[in-house]
């Protein structure tokens, strides 16, 4: 087969690891926060967005007995 490359190119990480750098510098630049802000932030919106469906689902269903 002519023209044909035999080299595969994927790394092996699960992203690459110089577009990780170039996205984490882009966040932090743009947003103007740190890494650890934005893990609580983000952490905190994990555990509370459940519990506020849980409380509204809870509200209608009283409101309709």
């Amino acid at each position: 087969m002519a023209g044909h490359v035999g080299v595969l190119l994927h790394v092996t990480e699960p992203i690459d690891p110089k577009l990780w750098e170039w996205l984490s510098d882009r966040i932090d630049h743009t947003l103007g926060i740190s890494p650890e802000t934005m893990i609580y932030l983000i952490g905190t919106f994990i555990v509370l967005f459940p519990i506020v469906l849980l409380i509204l689902v809870w509200r209608q269903r009283r409101k309709f007995r």
